[in-house]
């Protein structure tokens, strides 16, 4: 028998029966191969084979029809945190957990029976009773990595300590073990003949003093223990049956089996007469007491004298004894009525007192066990640091606590809509979770809302680890999280220009539950809703678990279609991994644009097919360039989260030294070499060569973004200095590069083409021929607020720079987060429409050891603007100086490097730091 403490060599033992087992269950139920070891291949098979008995709903099968194996268990298990055997060391590992959870969910899932049928088919005895050990064991815990390999070890266990069922089984035991699983073998095809949910029940009895003292008693004429070989365990009901349930062998399964004794009344003795029976007494019967038919039987040794006539004055002293009696009878229960009385009313008085000193002393002795070395406490809407609190009335063993009952959820951005949000807490946990995708228009839609709530599990988790000192759960109870999801009709998860990112969050408790209800019209607004969700989220770090409003409505939508953040990746190389994370923290501030101004006219590296010669003398260094791969993993990333990719590249010109290598490329003075004594003056001539080229570089950006209904044009930026004005070398630039941009597009011209504002648009044909298209506004300090931006959809950038003003490679101006958060004068600018609006930065100084520094929290500031604009604080007021410092350590948590606003202290003491913010 394997011990729960084995050694290494004995988990290898079990390891190794268990992928023999699972192995032989592939190679005979799934496809008759010499399969050697795992695959997900195989796997895939197994899918494909019962999707038509374990499939609940047709997203189920689609989600099948991905043959993505491992996506499809991760969605039916989120506990099972298959991401942490990430390394190829754990490669075997994950193969083997993965189809032992694909067995359980066949087995458990099976609707037909095909699954049934074929395991005890193609498998013996043995085997079929591993697996159902498997299943109920498992079925029983939470389905993690652990729990798994547990359950593997209990039913291999299982059968070591049943020798009779291994080999050939002959004996009766092992008959009656699998007569309650196994039926006719001839009814293998109708039935199946393994039941992998038990029919077993066992019911607890219940023995009471009274029942006890009643078997006491009866012990003398039934014995229960000599009757069944062993003492059982004994139940009464009420009319007097006796139940007794006892265990068979422990090795064997349970059953049950109830024996009664109904107990009635003796009335005749044995030998008696019936006719006598009627009779007081037998004519000699002894009697002590007389009544009117005669003398009554009674005690042995009275005389039948005693029952004769008695004289009158006896008669009379027998009746005055009798008053005397009486009254003193009647004296005495008066008396003792008068002192119960007197007694039970000074009960509750002695009660009252004495509770109430045991109360004292009770909250006294847990006061000083539970009193913490910090406490807070509510103070003009904000929390307050308390060290070594005198008692817990009015604190919060928690700052989570204190935050969702003081402050309020500190949501960032803030909700335009309706809100409300209760006054009591409940505790939830990941490991007691469920939840349904209830309405998707279609299974590209449910493919991408199956990845964005992996990602809102992900970050529950993260944060749960975060509790790293023992807390006290016994005080908490955990209540069980049902997340309801629903999308209700756009079908297309990409984010287009009319996509309704609108959502509604819906949050309600009833008995043990809380139920969670996320809805939107779009993907877009329910992954809105996750995150909404994920901030009403805390951890309590009083219990370590968990803690939420028990009842909140949140109705939200954004002000502003366009919501964008530009990073400049021409100036200075930004790696990838830095990219993804600068997505990864988009998506916590609900921003829906990442523009990527992949080029300038230092270098451009980025990997094209069509054109190889960029990837030659774009980037700075071969390591310093962006391949496909590259994009389309950060493009993917965005789309889960709700945000397109928009890329920019830097034409007509300034283009610098990537195009040199194009003919048509020409600079205004050359020297002797024949090169630019001014590169960064080099730009692109309106050749139809050089058209040719951009319409290639536009096929492949949007084939790598999948974004066709906003394009970034650039039009480039021409205010730089000794360049020789080059506006006159780029007129028709704008018709021609949307005509390109249409055969591009297959044909179809994007709705919103984007470029730089720039003063050449005041002449009549340029802003004719851009007239209701995007223009991008970043001037730092002029006025471009004229006239004619009332033709033009407008996305504003002006007050929004995040880099600095450069003069001579110095930085002379660097604008706050205050600053950013105050600029409200555009709203009032006469233009078209307001499109929305984007936080820029250029990289002249930053690379990846300061990009985080850089962006954030300004950009949040400006994601807040630009969702909530409308309703949001007009000022940086403490309320918003609070929300946007949680949000700082929420993003922290997710590995974000986020600017401080002020020292942590301020962060716990935030009534003392607050006081002179307005």
């Amino acid at each position: 028998m394997l011990e729960d403490s084995c050694s290494d060599c004995k988990l290898e033992i079990i390891e190794r029966k268990w992928t023999e087992l699972l192995l032989k269950w592939l190679n005979t139920c799934i496809r008759p191969n010499d399969l050697r070891r795992f695959n997900l291949n195989i796997l895939a098979e197994v899918m494909n084979k019962y999707k038509d008995d374990i499939c609940v709903d047709e997203w189920d099968i689609a989600v099948i029809n991905t043959e993505d194996v491992e996506s499809f268990i991760q969605l039916k298990f989120p506990i099972l945190r298959l991401r942490n055997l990430c390394e190829v060391k754990d490669y075997p590992k994950k193969l083997y957990i993965m189809t032992s959870m694909l067995l359980y969910f066949c087995c458990m899932n099976s609707r037909t029976g095909a699954v049934d049928v074929d395991i005890c088919k193609n498998l013996d005895k043995n085997e079929q009773i591993a697996i159902l050990k498997f299943c109920e064991t498992l079925s029983e815990m939470e389905a993690t990595i652990y729990n798994v390999e547990c359950a593997i070890k209990a039913a291999l266990s299982y059968q070591n300590e049943n020798p009779d069922n291994q080999g050939t089984e002959t004996s009766s035991d092992s008959s009656k073990q699998f007569s309650s699983f196994i039926s006719d073998p001839q009814e293998v095809k109708r039935t199946p003949i393994l039941q992998f949910k038990s029919s077993i029940t066992v019911l607890p009895s219940v023995v009471t003093e009274a029942s006890l003292s009643t078997f006491d008693d009866c012990s003398e004429s039934f014995d229960f223990k000599n009757s069944f070989g062993r003492e059982p365990t004994i139940s009464y009901s009420k009319d007097i049956k006796m139940e007794a349930h006892y265990k068979q062998n422990e090795d064997s399964i349970e059953s049950n089996q109830i024996y009664s004794i109904t107990t009635e009344p003796v009335t005749k003795q044995a030998g008696q007469d019936p006719k006598e029976s009627d009779h007081s007494c037998q004519p000699d019967c002894s009697c002590t007491k007389c009544t009117n038919q005669g003398p009554s039987c009674g005690d042995p040794g009275c005389t039948k004298e005693l029952c004769d006539d008695k004289s009158d004055d006896s008669k009379k002293k027998e009746k005055e004894s009798r008053k005397f009696k009486w009254t003193v009878y009647a004296f005495l229960c008066s008396s003792v009525f008068l002192i119960l009385i007197v007694i039970l009313a000074t009960i509750p008085i002695w009660f009252r007192e004495k509770s109430t000193k045991l109360r004292v002393q009770k909250y006294s002795e847990e006061e000083s066990e539970m009193l913490p070395e910090w406490a807070w406490q509510c103070r003009k809407n904000f929390c307050h640091k308390v060290f070594r609190p005198a008692t817990l009335l009015r604190h919060y063993t928690s700052f989570s606590r204190c935050t969702l009952l003081c402050m309020g959820p500190q949501l960032w951005p803030y909700p335009i809509g309706y809100t409300h949000f209760s006054k009591t807490i409940v505790s939830v946990s990941t490991k007691n979770l469920e939840y349904k995708f209830q309405s998707v228009p279609s299974d590209s839609v449910h493919l991408y809302l199956a990845e964005a709530f992996k990602l809102f599990i992900k970050d529950l988790a993260r944060l749960e680890k975060l509790q790293t000192k023992p807390t006290n759960h016994s005080k908490a109870t955990v209540k069980k999280m049902v997340i309801l999801i629903d999308v209700e009709s756009d079908s297309d998860p990409r984010l287009r220009i009319n996509t309704d990112e609108g959502y509604m969050l819906k949050v309600e408790t009833k008995n043990n539950q809380v139920i969670i209800k996320v809805s939107g019209l779009s993907f877009c607004g329910a992954r809105h809703g996750f995150e909404t969700l994920s901030q009403l989220i805390l951890l309590d770090q009083s219990t370590g678990y968990l803690i939420m409003l028990s009842s909140a409505i949140i109705k939200d939508a954004p002000t502003y279609k366009y919501r964008g953040l530009m990073v400049d990746t021409g100036r200075n190389y930004i790696p990838v991994v830095d990219l993804l994370r600068t997505v990864d923290a988009m998506a916590t501030c609900k921003l829906n644009t990442f523009h990527w101004r992949i080029s300038d006219a230092t270098s451009f590296p980025m990997s094209l097919s069509k054109i190889p010669e960029l990837e030659e003398y774009g980037p700075y260094d071969r390591s310093m360039v962006y391949t496909k791969k590259d994009i389309r993993m950060i493009v993917n990333r965005a789309g889960i989260r709700g945000i397109r990719v928009l890329i920019e590249i830097a034409a007509p010109g300034p283009v610098g030294r990537p195009f040199s290598w194009l003919s048509s490329t020409t600079c205004s003075r050359k020297n002797n070499s024949l090169t630019c004594d001014n590169d960064l003056c080099r730009r692109l001539t309106m050749h139809d060569s050089t058209f040719d080229v951009l319409q290639k570089i536009y096929s492949e950006i949007l084939e790598m973004t999948n974004v066709d209904d906003v394009f970034h044009l650039s039009d480039s930026v021409f205010s730089m200095t000794n360049c020789y004005y080059l506006f006159d070398d780029r007129e028709g630039f704008l018709d021609k590069a949307l005509f390109r941009l249409k055969m591009a597009n297959k044909g179809f011209l994007p709705q919103l083409p984007i470029i730089w504002y720039t003063s050449h648009l005041m002449k009549h044909f340029e802003a004719k021929t851009w007239e209701r298209l995007g223009v991008q506004i970043d001037e730092w300090d002029a006025n471009p607020y004229e006239s004619y931006l009332n033709k033009f959809r407008v996305i504003h950038s002006t007050k929004w720079d995040l880099s600095c003003e450069m003069r001579k490679q110095r930085c002379i101006r660097y604008r706050t987060w205050q600053q950013m958060y105050l600029w409200k004068s555009w709203r009032n600018v006469n233009v078209f429409t307001t499109e929305g609006g984007e936080s820029i930065l250029w990289t002249d100084l930053v690379d990846s050891s300061n990009l985080d520094y850089h962006l954030w929290p300004r950009a949040a500031v400006v994601a807040e603007r630009l969702w909530s604009d409308v309703v949001a604080n007009g000022s940086a007021n403490k309320y918003v100086y609070m929300r946007l410092d949680t949000h700082r350590w929420r993003m922290m948590q997710r590995g974000i490097q986020v600017q401080p606003i002020w020292p942590p202290w301020c962060s716990f003491s935030p009534s003392s730091c607050l006081e002179r913010v307005h």
